[in-house]
């Protein structure tokens, strides 16, 4: 079919409103899959999506679960952005603090959500330690320009007692250092016989539950 060129431009003004009218439906109705509404404000700054770096020892690494069913990425999945696990197990927490510059320096996060301290409480290491390894580790992370969230870990001798709430000097630590703290998220589901795998580890129902507590605290405080 030969088209005079009167006939060719008001074809081609015909295709760019086409395009015109289709790419501001587009951005009217968000249908490019955008899922940044999911995340808390406390996460967004502007177009950018956080950087965040779950720092812990076994709880954080996932041990007791299958491969992916890790309290980390539960909360990716709920947040709708990468949350990077970056847990050890068996780590003390002077381990913990001569390993977090690395981690820092290598992927520059926004958020740490820091939990540490089970392998010293279970092998019964001096509370004035793991406090003292803990304030730095938070002071550490502020100074990189992150803002940290600390996890408690309940005291060991204290489950049989049907008592699951944090040792205390965490909550300390959260308001020496300016830090974020949420209580009591790992007590609960190591008291309960249906979340664990062992008496030191949740199961992957266990750390869903983990994972929803956070997720459910970053939505009642974003800014």
């Amino acid at each position: 079919m030969n088209l005079s060129k009167m006939e060719f431009i008001a074809l081609l003004v015909a295709l760019f409103a086409g395009l015109h009218f289709y790419n501001q439906y587009q951005l009217d109705h968000d249908t490019f899959g955008d899922d940044s509404e999911s995340v808390p404000t406390l996460y967004t700054d502007g177009d950018k999506k956080p950087v965040i770096v779950a720092f812990g020892d076994g709880i954080t690494a996932g041990e007791g679960a299958p491969a992916g069913m890790d309290y980390p990425s539960r909360l990716s999945d709920m947040l709708g952005v990468e949350v990077i696990n970056a847990g050890v197990g068996g780590e003390r927490t002077v381990d913990a603090l001569r390993r977090l510059p690395g981690v820092l320096k290598r992927y520059h996060p926004d958020i740490v959500i820091l939990e540490e301290g089970m392998t010293d409480v279970l092998t019964g290491r001096k509370r004035s330690k793991i406090k003292e390894h803990l304030k730095k580790m938070a002071e550490m992370i502020r100074h990189s320009g992150a803002k940290t969230v600390i996890i408690g870990i309940p005291d060991m001798d204290l489950i049989d007692l049907m008592i699951a709430s944090d040792i205390g000097l965490y909550e300390e630590v959260a308001n020496e250092t300016g830090s974020s703290y949420i209580p009591n998220v790992i007590g609960p589901v190591l008291k309960d016989e249906s979340l664990k795998s062992s008496e030191s580890f949740p199961n992957g129902e266990g750390y869903r539950n983990i994972a929803e507590k956070i997720y459910q605290y970053f939505q009642e405080n974003g800014s």
